[in-house]
């Protein structure tokens, strides 16, 4: 069916008016163009829906049955329209967001818990291990996402929030036992606390790009959870690789000792993935700018910004 929502828009104010001339000049638009479209109505549902003389307009029987319907079809659409400006204006509605794994534990207490005190009317849901996620086809709203590749799809928009430099890290008691790793030979031949959920995207578990070139590391414990590492670590277990950000805290309590200083490892990168800049919704805009806030903090932290 070709429902023309402007036909019935102006055939309601027509009606309402009694006067194509009054319902040009209320929908400012030309007389002409007001007749048409009515006649075209007309003609397409099969019916008069006026009677027209040269000093009055009047609905027919079938004119005026038809007006009920269209005035409550004009309203609902109304209400809706207000409904959508609502959700622009006002932080409200469920939020579905993917993160990279281990990145919803990370960001409980940092980022869920104040956002939802900051708006109750919003209800979060987060999904963790969704690194190559379809936001359209699977309904997120934003994506969380550790890249470190250059953007490839077009269509989404790819926001950078973070970026934190990547260090070796080991315990106070790894140290005492296999001594203050200086190079990649060193560490070669030392037990490694791999992370899947921790590699760049072109890394598999057990390899790291440093110094221009890949190496291989001695993997002795390969886990897709940051806690599991860094508990790996504690006990002494290996070192690992970790983002500064991450392990600040431990390495200035000595808890954790950074080795290989002088080795130059890529950064990690996180960005908020959404599909546009346009027509956001409050609750999208509230969550990134958290995401941002949290962000720029996290870097103010790591002296990078």
């Amino acid at each position: 069916m070709n429902n023309d929502l402007n036909q019935i828009r102006i055939f309601c104010k027509v009606a309402q008016l009694q006067s194509f001339t009054k319902a040009a000049e209320t929908l400012d638009i030309e007389k002409s163009t007001v007749s048409n479209k009515v006649s075209h109505l007309e003609t397409r549902l099969g019916v008069k829906l006026l009677q027209r003389t040269t000093r009055s307009v009047k609905l027919t029987e079938e004119g005026a049955q038809y007006l009920h319907f269209c005035e409550q079809a004009m309203s609902q659409l109304a209400l809706g329209e207000a409904f959508l400006s609502e959700m622009r204006e006002q932080a409200s509605g469920h939020l579905r967001v993917a993160v990279p794994q281990n990145f919803a534990d990370f960001m409980a207490s940092t980022i869920v818990v104040p956002f939802l005190q900051a708006h109750p009317k919003i209800t979060l849901e987060v999904q963790q291990g969704a690194q190559s996620v379809d936001l359209i086809k699977d309904g997120f709203d934003v994506a969380v996402r550790a890249s470190f590749n250059e953007v490839e799809d077009s269509s989404l928009v790819y926001r950078k929030i973070y970026q934190s430099q990547r260090v070796f890290i080991a315990s106070q008691q790894y140290v005492a036992e296999h001594g203050v790793a200086s190079s990649i030979e060193q560490l070669r031949s030392q037990p490694y606390i791999a992370s899947f959920a921790g590699a760049r995207n072109d890394e598999s578990f057990n390899q790291v790009y440093a110094q221009d070139k890949w190496h291989t590391l001695n993997a002795r414990l390969t886990v897709n959870s940051t806690a599991a590492v860094l508990s790996a670590v504690e006990a002494g277990l290996g070192f690992a690789i970790m983002p500064i950000g991450m392990v600040r805290d431990k390495i200035a309590s000595g808890e954790f000792v950074q080795i290989a200083s002088d080795i130059t490892l890529t950064d990690s990168v996180i960005y908020l993935v959404y599909p546009s800049r346009a027509g956001q919704p409050a609750k999208l805009k509230a969550f990134l700018d958290m995401m941002v806030s949290w962000g720029e903090g996290m870097m103010r932290v790591n002296k990078l910004i």
